[in-house]
């Protein structure tokens, strides 16, 4: 859960908007900077959708235990 918060309190920054005073470098720092926080959003909901996965199969045996 701490995890999702980091997530969601990263995504609340401000976006800095590249300006004509900025050198085209600062622009690409700032999308590589988007693209690796993509990368730990999507990192983050397959390892969610992972443990989901292990959880339902664990809850299916269980079941399968139980009515036999």
């Amino acid at each position: 859960m701490q995890a999702i918060e980091s997530i969601d309190a990263s995504l609340a920054t401000p976006v800095l908007a590249a300006t004509a005073a900025e050198s085209p470098d600062a622009e690409l720092h700032h999308m590589r900077a988007l693209r690796r926080k993509a990368r730990r959003i999507s990192a983050f909901a397959r390892f969610n959708v992972s443990a989901l996965n292990a959880l339902a199969v664990q809850v299916e045996a269980d079941i399968a235990a139980l009515q036999h």
